[in-house]
């Protein structure tokens, strides 16, 4: 025995310095990645409108990667036995993670909630001035020309199409404004990853928060896992595969029949259901059967699961019963989207309250330098919210302003990020609930200097919605980087290296398509154009004749956090208390309108197996069966994607 901890102590430095070995060549390769994988995710969602990764967690597209490197291991192998290169070796856990981790930001950075809104915007108010919006006269003189383009050959090409961006003509007049807003989204990062940097020994040490998200790609990484060999994990795996193979081959040639699961197959039906008064108040709902979004909803915790369905379904009642008493006639009714940033602001406010000491105690630390991921957390916060600031106001914004802007902005920030650390969801996107709105919602469009206001709607790229949010994805970083061995500081370098490489990727990618395909030429769907003009259109709305200000957004969003205060003081105090608050926050969004009866689909799967199983029963056959339904979706729907984007043909789209 004493011979047996004596060899343990001697191996001790090794094992660690394996530990700390930094995969570089994993980091290479996913920032080689970063482009295609930013022209695949622009042509799905932008050009094609076809596929959407980005509107649900984990990514599609990356999780498909993972999986094919995954199945290159073999050859890597078989290779590396004849030529004995240490760069041919089968890829690690730890490589695979990071290959994962690296292409989560850069699909975060170029999908539909970021720079996919963001560059559409900067070539949309100089296009569509005209003198009947009265544009040039309410607020194009207050926008900043360095941002924006203005240049009438630029404009053309980029909307005809059939251009080549880097000529001098076409890319010139983009300098500035890449330069200018590629500076503010490497601040947000900053921000962003210096938040995650001060929460991570909370949350990860104190807390112990699970990270459900994570759970798919270390299963997918694991070396020889059992759930490849598991008879549920191929069941689900061969159902989902056959729905989307045939759907796919449905797709290219009409007269072969599909199975119906996405939403808008079922949209006329539900029409049919809601008609007349009072049922015409439920029009919009939707009902879909995603195999994947049901094998992802097995994954989250029952209370979760049915608090959905429940939330969803008291959101559809607000607009029915409004209707019946005359509630309808009040402006904005039912102000759901306030009611879900008062959850998301509760959330957030409740978990700075409980972990008070410790976050106080986080910021001593990291003062005085006794832990240097926490020093570089705070640094990075401090520099980046200076930068933002001074960003806001070189646009307009006035000071206090810009602060209350970016204090609201860090609530979301804390409280998304806490939902994805602790339950997982597959969506959190808060549509028009930003902190522009919440300013408009709390001073109205009179109460806030012109200049203000115009600022304002300049940062709704970045908060029209939060599904493709980077935040989560940095502590998920960290997370990986725990887990791994990895340093955090190494960690933290990896993450900003590949967001700065991800902005630009994202960036050149619009470029090339806008002027290739043509904005008004060859994209297909509406999002373009819709991301271009809304916050314009808006404004010319707010100050060509500004309303007055309605008082029950206000009161939606107190009324919201006062009620996920309720909630979660019944959680604390009640145990069998079926209700969870981060149900309420993320089932008023148009992703659950989506996704409710795939979740309700799996919460009734999850309590029967549980009920009637117990929880090793889940284990061996739910789990498994969960997993093969999301993989076997995800890796046949995206080969359609991928295939009809090589071939130039609109081909099934698996997802919205």
């Amino acid at each position: 025995m004493v011979t047996d901890m004596t060899q343990r102590a001697a191996l001790a430095p090794l094992v660690a310095a394996a530990r700390v070995t930094l995969p570089w060549r994993s980091v290479a390769l996913g920032l080689l990645l970063l482009l295609p994988n930013a022209y695949w995710v622009t042509m799905m969602e932008l050009v094609r409108y076809a596929g959407h990764p980005s509107n649900i967690a984990p990514f599609a597209n990356v999780v498909f990667i993972l999986l094919a490197l995954l199945c290159l291991n073999p050859f890597l192998r078989a290779l590396h036995q004849k030529i004995a290169l240490p760069w041919l070796q089968p890829f690690s856990p730890t490589e695979l993670l990071t290959v994962y981790l690296i292409l989560s930001i850069g699909t975060a950075w170029v999908g539909h909630d970021s720079l996919q809104v963001l560059m559409p915007q900067i070539v949309y108010p100089f296009r569509y001035a005209s003198a009947e919006n009265r544009w040039d006269e309410l607020f194009l003189p207050f926008l900043p020309k360095w941002l924006y383009v203005s240049d009438k050959t630029a404009l053309l090409n980029a909307y005809a199409g059939g251009h080549r961006f880097w000529v001098p003509e076409n890319f010139r007049p983009w300098v500035s404004p890449l330069l200018g807003w590629g500076s503010f989204c490497v601040a947000l990062s900053l921000l962003m990853i210096g938040l995650c940097l001060l929460v991570r020994r909370r949350w990860m040490e104190e807390e112990r928060l699970t990270y459900p998200v994570l759970y798919l790609p270390k299963e997918i990484a694991r070396p020889a896992n059992a759930l490849w060999r598991s008879t549920p994990f191929g069941l689900g795996f061969s159902i989902a595969a056959f729905i989307d193979l045939l759907n796919g081959f449905s797709a290219l040639y009409p007269s072969i029949p599909s199975i119906k699961v996405r939403v808008w197959n079922y949209d006329p039906l539900l029409s049919s259901l809601f008609v007349g008064y009072p049922l015409q108040a439920l029009q919009g709902t939707r009902m879909s059967f995603y195999p994947f979004a049901i094998g992802l909803g097995l994954l989250l915790p029952p209370d979760l699961l049915f608090s959905c369905w429940v939330f969803y379904w008291l959101e559809r009642m607000q607009r029915l019963v409004g209707l019946m008493v005359g509630w309808t006639q009040l402006p904005g009714y039912p102000w759901t989207n306030f009611q879900a940033f008062g959850g998301y602001a509760g959330i957030a406010l409740f978990a700075l309250w409980v972990a008070r000491r410790s976050f106080w105690m986080t910021l001593k630390r990291a003062v005085v330098g006794q832990d240097t991921a926490e020093r570089w957390g705070l640094g990075m916060m401090v520099v980046a919210l200076l930068f933002l600031l001074g960003f806001a106001h070189a646009i307009g914004m006035s000071l206090p302003t810009g602060v209350l802007f970016f204090a609201l902005y860090l609530l979301l920030l804390l409280s998304i990020t806490r939902i994805r650390a602790e339950l997982g969801p597959p969506a959190h996107d808060l549509h028009n609930a930003g902190p522009d709105e919440i300013l408009l919602a709390w001073f109205g469009p009179q109460g806030l200097p012109k200049r203000d206001l115009i600022a304002a709607k300049l940062f709704y790229w970045f908060n029209r919605a939060y599904r493709s949010l980077p935040c989560p994805h940095y502590l998920e970083g960290l997370k990986v980087a725990k887990d791994e061995g990895v340093p955090f500081t190494a960690m933290t370098v990896i993450m900003l290296i590949a967001s700065i490489v991800s902005i630009a990727a994202a960036m050149l990618t619009h470029l090339h398509c806008f002027y290739a395909y043509g904005i008004t030429a060859k994209f297909v769907g509406p999002a373009i154009t819709a991301f271009g003009g809304e916050p314009f259109w808006r404004l010319q709305s707010l100050l060509a004749a500004p309303p007055p200000l309605n008082p029950y957004p206000v009161r939606a969003i107190l009324a919201g956090t006062l009620f996920t205060f309720v909630l979660m003081s019944l959680r604390a105090s009640l145990t069998w208390f079926p209700l969870h608050p981060v149900g309420y926050a993320i089932s008023t969004s148009w992703s659950m309108n989506v996704l409710w009866m795939p979740l309700f689909i799996a919460y009734l799967v999850k309590m029967g197996v549980l009920r009637v199983g117990g929880y090793r029963a889940f284990r061996q056959t739910a789990l498994p069966l969960s997993i093969g339904l999301v993989l076997g979706e995800w890796t046949v729907g995206n080969l359609w994607l991928l295939y009809g984007v090589l071939r130039g043909i609109p081909t099934y789209a698996f997802w919205v």
